[in-house]
């Protein structure tokens, strides 16, 4: 795919934060500007890796020593992580890692609003299965050509926040080494302080906070249904809507006891004593180099780092907490909407990505790399496993529990959850993607993976840059209205669908169309299997 964005005109420009300093940025052409690698929480290194990300204090200022403005030209390293092979995920090229990643990355429009009012804000999780991912980083995801010929004309903020075993070690060790205040979680943490520099700050950048847009993809969509979770138990209002491209909670993360032989297995492979607390265990890994930390990670059987049930961030409770309407009732109190849903073959991509060998006791591991052990074992029984040993069989089941799991079933359970107790149709966006554009080649990804998970980056971020067709331009320029609708709050903007079970489809013949949902039925009650949800009789 090609890239163009070094063909705009480039000029500096600084934005005044008032006591908290100067930045400067670039502009390209009179399209956007953009402020990268702006510091929004203190290091989380040495004896602050594994806690709680730290504030900027009140006296920190962005104005260098020398009275210069924070340099903010370039893009800053980002968190520690390994590599994915597919071209699909990947389009960065050689990047720099620090566990100095506490950064965001800012685009505003250069042109101010005819009408005086200040720019709806967006915010971006990227994605990544939480252990790997950058925020905005690669050139397909730049949104200079979707704010400005995409009509978005809103500021657009990456967020830099920790993964792998950086953001997500968790266990019982880390909650007795913070006194109570953490076990985990960092990398919500630090997204969820990351919201509130935004809230705190954007108006500087001429950013209305009374506006506010959460969403991301895959991972960052998980993240954003733990940020509205989180939200929802106190009165502060970080957004106004939401979007969740690719991903929901699925079901009670694990609890502390079930990543804690994680836990023990790095402390295991780093040679730590077992006689020790949990807190100094936690000192002798916090002088572990984090390329090390990095290396052990494909080693290990436990590999996938991701949020837990700590009871502190992410609440047990969940499945009752929707069931019950209570998730709807905050939702409209709050006068909520969501855009939602998925790409055609999600499971291709899935199926890639820690694959099991062809035996069930590998299925099961690799599932549980995901869901605790109960929920695993629950949603194994709703498959039909493979009677033979050929690993394309075991390989293509593993694709689709995961799609299943992590994207198609529990959005569809999340949307019946706020359909049945009341929010209203206006309120829940429901779409798909089903068209591959052309220049997603075979080099880019193969043909056989259809519209995998993350082929809809060009439709959401408009980018335009990597040379679509004359027929995929104006497919592109009509599915980006939707975003626009949404992001400006436009309440006059007909989405299209009538019905809970009907999605607007951008189809593989490239037409947009309102479709009926072939899977609702099916992927509502795998939903609540992954759920662990008992509907009662009224409800079924």
């Amino acid at each position: 795919m090609g890239n163009q964005l070094s063909a705009y005109e480039e000029k500096p420009h600084e934005v005044d934060l008032g006591s908290k300093g100067r930045i400067k940025g670039v502009q390209y052409d009179a399209k956007a500007r953009r402020y990268a690698g702006v510091p929004y929480a203190l290091p989380p290194v040495g004896a602050h890796r594994w806690r709680k990300p730290r504030p900027l204090p009140n006296s920190y200022s962005y104005t260098q020593e020398d009275g210069s403005p924070f340099d903010a030209l370039k893009f800053r390293p980002i968190c520690p992580q390994g590599t994915f092979a597919s071209s699909a995920e990947k389009d960065k090229g050689p990047e720099n890692y620090s566990e100095d990643c506490l950064m965001l990355n800012i685009w505003t429009p250069v042109e101010e609003r005819k009408d005086g009012k200040k720019w709806p804000v967006v915010l971006w999780l990227h994605g990544g299965w939480f252990q790997l991912g950058e925020p905005l980083q690669e050139l397909g995801m730049d949104p200079t050509e979707m704010i400005s010929t995409g009509g978005l004309n809103a500021i657009v903020i990456g967020i830099g926040y920790r993964l792998n075993i950086f953001g997500f070690l968790a266990g019982e060790a880390l909650l007795e080494d913070s006194n109570g205040e953490s076990a985990g979680n960092f990398g919500l943490w630090d997204q969820r302080l990351a919201m509130e520099w935004v809230y705190e700050n954007i108006a500087a950048f001429n950013g209305d906070i009374n506006n506010i847009t959460l969403g991301g993809r895959s991972a960052g969509a998980y993240g954003v249904h733990a940020q509205v979770l989180h939200d929802f138990q106190g009165e502060t209002q970080l957004f106004h809507r939401f979007y969740m491209y690719s991903n929901a909670i699925p079901a009670q993360p694990k609890a502390l006891p079930d990543v804690n032989p994680q836990f023990d297995e790095i402390c295991e492979h780093f040679n730590i004593a077992t006689n020790i607390s949990g807190p100094e265990k936690l000192d002798e890994l916090r002088k572990v180099e984090y390329r090390d930390l990095i290396a052990v990670i494909p080693r290990l059987k436990n590999h996938t780092f991701r949020p837990v049930t700590d009871n502190i961030f992410i609440h047990s409770g969940f499945t009752e907490y929707h069931h019950s309407g209570a998730f709807a009732e905050e939702f409209k109190k709050r006068k909520l909407r969501i855009l939602i849903g998925e790409v055609l073959n999600e499971e291709t991509l899935y199926a890639t990505y820690n694959a099991p060998e062809p035996n069930l006791a590998s299925l099961e591991m690799q599932v549980a790399n995901y869901y605790s052990h109960e929920t695993t074992k629950r949603v194994l029984s709703s498959y039909k496993l493979p009677v033979g040993s050929d690993p394309v069989e075991w390989k293509t089941l593993f694709g689709g529990i995961i799609a299943d799991g992590q994207v198609r079933a529990p959005s569809r359970w999340l949307v019946n959850c706020l359909s049945k107790h009341g929010v209203p149709l206006r309120d829940i966006w429901r779409y798909q993607i089903a068209y591959r554009l052309s220049f997603i080649t075979d080099k880019v990804a193969p043909t056989a993976w259809g519209v995998s998970h993350a082929m809809d980056k060009p439709f959401w971020n408009f980018a335009i840059l990597h040379g679509p067709t004359q027929a995929e331009r104006p497919l592109m320029e009509d599915w980006i209205r939707n975003f626009v609708a949404f992001v400006q709050d436009d309440q006059e903007y007909d989405f299209g669908t009538k019905a809970i079970d009907e999605m607007k489809v951008a189809t593989q013949q490239g037409c947009i169309e309102i479709q009926q949902d072939a899977r609702w039925g099916e992927l509502v009650k795998l939903g609540e299997v992954f759920a662990d949800d008992h509907p009662s009789q009224d409800d079924a």
